[in-house]
């Protein structure tokens, strides 16, 4: 099915919200927020949400309250984010990892895990929060959270779009045709962790390594 994501308007789009996740510093908030400029729908970022309503960072809550407040804090915002019609919705890799919000977000959205490669993540969280990042504190704490969120693109139940070398008029593309038609376009989208990158091989030595080469020639 041909689509022009240009053509695309909000009526167009079915009743189910595009539920954007993944690891922190992979763009989920910046691309989420360009959809909605796009089309003119309603948006909710649930880390977002909670750090206006509790007035601290999503750190200072785990700090001074715990996982347990936190994850209830995330799960409520998930329910009220499933209430939602034709919204996007950005939740973290972390929340999205408690299977209740992932029943909740899964029954009424389009989920889409947005990945990167590991430096490229790292790139963006730097250009996104540069005067943060020089702090050594907070420069911890971000890469703390985005070692715990990396664990969700080993989720072979999520739909993942690889993100490292699309511009953010690329990606939202392919989203927008996403979440009109429901099907993946591009060898840019797969379920699951991408293959593993093996080291090349060693360099035989020793004179069993010179034996290996000449069986080689």
């Amino acid at each position: 099915m041909s689509v022009d994501p240009g053509s695309i308007s909000r009526l167009d789009l079915p009743y189910k919200n595009l539920v954007l996740t993944g690891f922190l510093g992979v763009g989920k908030t910046t691309i989420g927020r360009h959809i909605v400029r796009r089309l003119g729908v309603d948006f909710l970022d649930i880390d977002e949400e909670i750090e206006l309503r509790e007035l601290m960072s999503i750190s200072k809550i785990r700090e001074l309250y715990g996982d347990s407040r936190l994850r209830g804090l995330e799960h409520e915002m998930c329910r009220r984010a499933a209430l939602m019609r034709r919204a996007v919705i950005v939740v973290s890799g972390a929340a999205l990892l408690d299977s209740r919000n992932f029943d909740v977000l899964t029954d009424t959205g389009q989920v889409v895990c947005l990945s990167c490669e590991l430096g490229e993540a790292l790139r963006r969280l730097h250009l996104a929060s540069e005067q943060h990042y020089r702090d050594p504190v907070i420069r911890r704490r971000m890469l703390s959270r985005l070692r715990r969120e990396h664990a969700v693109i080993n989720d072979e139940r999520l739909l993942q779009l690889d993100t490292t070398h699309l511009t953010i008029e690329e990606e939202s593309d392919l989203l927008i045709k996403l979440w009109l038609t429901g099907e993946p376009e591009g060898p840019l989208f797969r379920y699951g962790p991408g293959p593993r990158i093996e080291p090349p091989p060693r360099a035989p030595v020793g004179l069993s390594g010179r034996q290996a080469a000449r069986r080689q020639e």
